[in-house]
């Protein structure tokens, strides 16, 4: 049995052939496409149409590699959604989290309701980029779309419904809204009554592990995949992603590295304590009835940015190059809190790190090491402060922290995060995502019994890399100096 998993990023997009064989599974990359934010006028749109297409050509593809598809399944990132009409027609492009709309969202919703109720309700880190203030946002412009739409589908939603004319919502992408009630895991009438908002488009909560539909006969026709099931899996890529770690016990946590980094442990139930709330943790859904209590933390999105910028510029910036210069460059001269505004929306990164340094009295980085340098060891300090906090909220005592995600071949990070948390740092899972969801699609086509089976596959199929501690005294002496660009 092949299953292929279409795992769809803020910037790019993959469908990955997964099977299992021999007690392993194996991965084979069948696709890869770009998947942009496109500006049109004042707004910032994903472009449906062609991430749709290539979903398509995705299926295609590995049909027309000789894969005997059993079922297909979809993971994105979260908070963004499309609107239907009652006919089933999208009413318009999806709009990108990124998009400025949302600003100012988050003090409107207070007047209606307080931040502490929110969290109380929903548990959801309070972000202006959350689907809560998106849909906020369309009501304080009376949009007209709203009149005429008919359904709320998160990106992976929509997706599916378009795969399989079945229109639902997912529960691990639904719980990234801020408009699940994170006890009950179903939609809070509270929220959408204090804030006025249309109740009517939110549809039913199913949970990862099952089975949506058919793949439509159409498309069956277009790709020459007929008759292949559409899973639920984890549709968030981070449950997805989490759901493929092969750990037990509580005396870990994990870090999914990427553009965002996420931060955080497995709980049986919601942690809604003012400390937490304050603490800017979140309780998103995840897979096999667990919580995802994490705090989101602007990543590796700065050293994109970097890299970006001297593409355009024509510059020298290979990953080895950039690391090599790294390696050379003095540590802790310039330290960085990932989350300061400033570094949201830069028109250059370079000069928004710089001045941020200029303007918090340190060293300023000029060369492209010392500005690498600067990130990384910025990063794994603010892991430091988010893991501190993370035990204090948890009452947990977290022993070693599983890295999952493209940030997991960062070899610099990682020995970074061992050193400045004092623990034992875990890699291995570089598709993690990928693999969660290939995972999850057995379970759902019942190859395979449960998640706790799905982790010895796990374990069998990809070969674990430790980073031990060193350098302790050295971390903790920076961490010292630098911690009120934390608080």
């Amino acid at each position: 049995m092949a299953y292929l998993a279409l795992d769809l990023g803020a910037g790019s997009g993959r469908a990955i052939v997964g099977f299992i064989e021999n007690g392993k599974v194996h991965l084979d990359e069948v696709h890869r496409f770009s998947n942009p934010p496109t500006g049109l006028g004042d707004t910032l749109y994903w472009d449906f149409l062609s991430l749709f297409s290539n979903i398509k050509e995705g299926i295609r593809l590995a049909v027309k590699k000789g894969y005997t598809l059993e079922g297909i399944a979809i993971d994105t990132w979260g908070v963004d959604f499309g609107l239907i009409d009652k006919s089933g027609h999208l009413l318009s492009n999806p709009v990108c989290y990124r998009d400025r709309r949302t600003e100012g969202m988050s003090a409107v919703a207070s007047g209606s309701v307080s931040a502490e109720e929110l969290y109380a309700i929903t548990g959801i880190q309070q972000m202006e980029i959350n689907s809560v203030f998106q849909l906020l946002s369309l009501k304080q412009k009376e949009d007209p779309v709203l009149s005429i739409a008919g359904k709320l589908l998160f990106t992976p939603d929509l997706i599916n419904y378009f795969l399989t004319g079945v229109a639902c919502n997912e529960y691990t992408i639904a719980s990234t809204s801020q408009l699940l009630d994170a006890r009950t895991r179903h939609w809070s009438k509270a929220v959408f009554d204090k804030l006025d908002l249309p109740y009517r488009l939110m549809g039913n909560i199913i949970y990862p592990c099952n089975l949506i539909g058919k793949l439509r006969n159409e498309i069956a026709e277009e790709t020459g995949a007929d008759g292949i099931n559409v899973f639920s899996v984890g549709s968030h890529d981070t449950a997805s992603a989490i759901a493929a770690i092969p750990a037990n016990g509580k005396d870990w946590a994990f870090l999914s590295s990427g553009t965002w980094s996420l931060l955080g442990v497995t709980t049986d139930r919601p942690v809604l304590t003012e400390e937490a709330r304050k603490n800017d943790f979140t309780n998103e859904g995840g897979v096999d009835d667990k919580i995802l209590f994490m705090r989101n933390i602007t990543g590796l999105w700065l050293l994109q940015r970097l890299i970006d910028e001297w593409e355009k510029a024509g510059e020298e910036c290979a990953y080895a190059h950039l690391f090599s210069e790294c390696n050379n460059a003095e540590p802790f001269r310039s330290i960085i809190n990932s989350d300061n505004p400033a570094f949201t929306h830069p028109a250059s990164m370079t000069e928004a790190i710089r001045e941020y340094c200029r303007n918090t009295g340190q060293a300023i980085p000029v060369s492209k090491g010392a500005l690498v340098r600067c990130v990384l060891e910025s990063l794994a300090v603010k892991y430091y402060f988010v893991m501190a906090r993370l035990q204090e909220c948890t009452g947990l005592e977290i022993k070693h922290i599983f890295v999952v995600g493209g940030g997991s071949r960062n070899e610099l990070l990682n020995q970074y995060i061992a050193d400045a948390l004092n623990m034992e740092v875990i890699t291995g899972l570089t598709e993690a995502t990928a693999v969660g969801n290939i995972i999850q699609q057995a379970i759902a086509g019942k190859q395979i019994q449960d998640l706790k089976e799905g982790h010895n596959i796990i374990k069998n199929s990809f070969e674990q890399k430790i980073y031990y501690p060193a350098n302790t005294k050295k971390w903790t002496d920076a961490i010292t100096e630098k911690k009120q660009l934390f608080q």
